[in-house]
C-alpha cells in the first residue's frame, strides 16, 4: 500500500515538471526563433518481485522464444545500422541503467562499436535527423550485470545464452513509478515573418548564427536562430543584447548606408562585400542546451569539457527583412496542458484513496 503512495507521488512530480515545460513554451509562443521543449519520462528499473517466506529454488531453463526483427537504415556516415527487437516468454533480459539492473521481457537495441573496436548490445535514441545514437545509453547485460559483447556469431543465440532465469519464488517484476528523464528541444523550423528590417535575418533551412559572448564570456561561442540584429557604436553587427555576430573572418563591420545581405550570407555595404555570416550546421543538435536570451551552447561531457559540435555545410538561405517565428503551436500546447492537469488530478485521487485505506487499516482493523 505504501508502494502505491510512492508510485502515485512520482507521477505527480513528473507531471509538475512537464507542466513547467509546457508553461515555458506557451510563454514564448511569440518569441522570435524560439524552439519548443518536449518532456521525456521513463519508468524506474523493473525489479524482481518475490513471494514472502518462499525458499529459493532455481527454475529450470525453459524454451526462450524470440521475436527477432531487423530493420536497416543509414546514418550520417552512410553506414548501415540494425535495429533489433527481441522478446522472451521465460526468463528476463537484463538491462544496466544508471539506477541499477532492470529486468524486462522485451528489448529494442542496436550494436554499438567503441573506440577499441569492441561491439556491444546497447539501447539507442533517434536524433533530429532520424539517425541512431547510443551516447549515454544502456547496455544489455548478462545475469551478473556485465555488458554483453558481440564477438561474431548470431545475435539471437547470444541473447538466448544470457537470459536470466530467476529462482522459483520470483513471480514477476514491478517498478517504483515514473521519473522525469530530460528535456528535448524540437528544432523544426518556424514560420517566416516579413518585417522589412535591414538587420532582421532569418535562416530558411538548417543552421545557426554563431554569436560571440561579451565581457567574461568573450571566448564562448553561442548559437541562435534569432536574427534580430542591430549595429553597435563600433559599427559591428550584434544581437539586441550586444553580443557579436560572427562572420567567417571575425566580426562584421557595417560602415555605410546601403546594406544588403545575400541568400548565401554575404554582407554588401555600399556595393562592397565586407564579410559573410558564419552560419554553422550542427548535426548533433541533441547536445545543444538553452542558456537564455534565445542562445544555445554545446553541453558538457562527463569530464566537464564542452562536447564539440558535429558541423556540416550550410545549404539553406538567409532571408533579409524576415524573422523566424516560434515553432510553438499554442492550441496543441493548451490541449496537452489540459490532459496533464487531468492526469495530475487522477494522481491526487489515487493518493487520497490509498490514504483512506491506510486510515481504515490502522483504526478499524486495529480495533478488531
Amino acid at each position: 500500500m505504501n508502494r502505491g503512495l510512492y508510485i502515485s507521488a512520482t507521477s505527480l512530480v513528473a507531471n509538475q515538471k512537464k507542466l513547467d515545460v509546457l508553461s515555458n513554451n506557451l510563454a514564448n509562443v511569440n518569441t522570435t526563433g524560439f524552439k519548443k521543449d518536449m518532456s521525456l519520462t521513463e519508468t524506474f528499473p523493473e525489479k524482481l518481485l518475490s513471494k514472502i517466506n518462499e525458499r529459493s529454488k532455481v527454475r529450470a531453463v525453459g524454451e526462450n522464444r524470440f521475436s527477432h526483427k531487423v530493420a536497416y537504415l543509414n546514418n550520417r556516415q552512410n553506414e548501415q545500422q540494425q535495429i533489433h527487437t527481441a522478446s522472451t516468454q521465460n526468463g528476463y533480459f537484463v538491462v544496466m541503467t544508471p539506477m541499477g539492473k532492470s529486468y524486462v521481457k522485451e528489448i529494442r537495441f542496436t550494436i554499438d562499436t567503441d573506440d577499441e573496436g569492441n561491439r556491444y548490445l546497447k539501447t539507442y535514441y533517434k536524433d533530429n535527423d532520424d539517425n541512431l545514437n547510443m551516447d549515454y545509453e544502456n547496455f544489455i547485460a548478462d545475469s551478473s550485470g556485465n555488458p554483453i559483447q558481440l564477438e561474431g556469431g548470431n545475435v539471437e543465440e547470444l541473447l538466448e545464452a544470457n537470459i536470466y532465469n530467476p529462482p522459483s519464488h520470483v513471480i514477476g517484476t514491478m517498478n517504483a513509478g515514473v521519473k522525469f528523464q530530460k528535456i528535448v528541444t524540437d528544432f523544426t523550423q518556424g514560420n517566416m515573418i516579413e518585417t522589412g528590417g535591414t538587420f532582421d535575418l532569418a535562416i530558411d533551412g538548417d543552421g545557426f548564427f554563431q554569436i560571440q559572448g561579451q565581457g567574461e564570456d568573450n571566448t564562448t561561442t553561442y548559437y541562435t536562430r534569432d536574427g534580430s540584429f542591430t549595429v553597435n557604436e563600433q559599427g559591428q553587427l550584434t544581437t539586441l543584447k550586444g553580443d557579436i555576430v560572427q562572420g567567417t573572418g571575425g566580426p562584421i563591420r557595417i560602415d555605410g548606408d546601403d546594406v544588403s545581405i545575400g541568400l548565401d550570407g554575404r554582407v554588401i555595404v555600399d556595393g562592397n562585400e565586407v564579410g559573410r555570416l558564419d552560419i554553422v550546421v550542427i548535426n548533433n543538435k541533441e547536445f545543444l542546451r538553452k542558456v537564455g536570451d534565445n542562445l544555445y551552447q554545446m553541453a558538457m561531457d562527463e569530464n566537464g569539457q564542452e562536447i564539440p559540435p558535429d558541423t556540416g555545410d550550410f545549404e539553406g538561405q538567409v532571408l533579409q527583412g524576415y524573422l523566424e517565428g516560434s515553432n510553438v503551436n499554442a492550441i496543441s500546447e493548451m490541449v496537452e496542458m489540459i490532459t496533464l492537469l487531468r492526469d495530475y488530478e487522477a494522481g491526487q485521487k489515487a493518493i487520497r484513496m490509498q490514504d483512506e485505506m491506510l486510515e481504515k487499516a490502522s483504526n478499524e482493523i486495529g480495533r478488531v
